[in-house]
């Protein structure tokens, strides 16, 4: 055999043994990340403390990982744009990003869901002696919203649009939370909003001092809202939780999700969704509103879009439930 031939055999043989071991050694179903950083919110914040959590369950994990300050809304730019792998947001902030509306200065259509964390509720109070029933009865009244921007003011605007209102019916002011309850107890305004964790602390003080109602979402609302909105969810407000309020008040929820660029490689989110999941033990004793956390709540998010890696191990858990991904009005591309 000349040399040729014997170069030519070797080849053949080196193919042959790479075919091999291609078709015999499995291709891993998840990787770990070499590392993670996760934006959370301001020093002090839940978002922070739960990010700090995160992060530990992580590096127990073998991958480290530090929470970074942040905001529910500039957290989507911020995994988006890459500056780091994870973020905190509400699902409502999906759509927001992917149609670029303010506060976003172009669309953010790059980012999908790793895993669904606790919801909070949309809570419009009204004094109860403004006689108002009903989100319709809100024209001409005074009202303060949150900052422009911010998902409470969002959500509102597209609550008001439900019933055939616009911000401009409203005799409407802005602030932060702290200035929505001063201006409720002396009597400035006749109702506010807030998307908050369910039961809040701020609510029971406030009923507590004020006599208040909470204004119902009904089917119909809700429905136009789903079609506008659809990565808000349904949500009910039990009766008795707050002073004054006996009956159960339907309302809408917007689901606290874990974020990551959708070109993340599937076998990374993969790893997260279960080592979230293999955790949630520890996750649950993170925070409080994390008590009744399932996996079923991970793997499922109002309209949400999951990331392929993460969708892969929910459906090998059997906890995927089809809710649909986000249609065209707020379509994560």
């Amino acid at each position: 055999m000349d040399r040729n031939q014997l170069l030519a055999t070797c080849r053949i043989a080196t193919l042959a043994v790479t075919a091999c071991f291609a078709t015999t050694v499995p291709l891993h179903a998840e990787d770990k990340p070499r590392n993670l950083t996760i934006f959370t919110s301001v020093s002090g914040s839940s978002w922070y403390g739960i990010g700090a959590g995160m992060a530990e369950i992580f590096a127990k994990n073998g991958v480290p990982a530090n929470p970074e300050l942040g905001a529910g809304l500039s957290n989507v730019a911020n995994v988006g744009y890459h500056k780091g792998e994870l973020g905190f947001t509400v699902a409502p902030a999906l759509t927001v990003a992917a149609r670029g509306q303010p506060p976003f200065p172009e669309p953010i259509r790059n980012v999908r869901v790793i895993a669904g964390l606790s919801s909070s509720l949309m809570h419009v109070f009204v004094r109860q002696d403004a006689g108002i029933a009903a989100l319709g009865d809100l024209a001409g009244r005074s009202f303060m919203t949150q900052r422009p921007g911010t998902i409470s003011a969002i959500v509102f605007e597209a609550a008001l649009k439900s019933v055939g209102l616009g911000t401009g019916d409203l005799r409407l002011s802005s602030g932060d939370l702290n200035e929505q309850t001063d201006a409720m107890k002396d009597g400035r305004v006749e109702g506010m909003i807030s998307v908050a964790s369910y039961p809040s602390s701020w609510g029971n003080e406030l009923a507590n001092t004020v006599p208040l109602r909470l204004l119902p979402v009904d089917d119909a609302a809700f429905a136009k809202l789903k079609s506008d909105m659809p990565t808000l969810g349904r949500a009910v407000i039990g009766g008795g939780v707050y002073a004054g309020q006996d009956s159960d008040v339907a309302t809408v929820s917007a689901q606290m999700v874990v974020v990551a660029a959708d070109d993340m490689p599937d076998g990374e989110a993969y790893w997260i969704a279960k080592t979230l999941t293999e955790n949630l033990e520890a996750l649950k004793k993170v925070h409080g509103s994390f008590q009744d956390l399932t996996v079923s709540d991970l793997a499922n998010v109002a309209g949400g879009h999951l990331h392929p890696g993460a969708e892969k191990y929910y459906r090998e858990t059997g906890a995927i439930n089809e809710t649909g991904a986000i249609n065209e009005t707020g379509a994560i591309k």
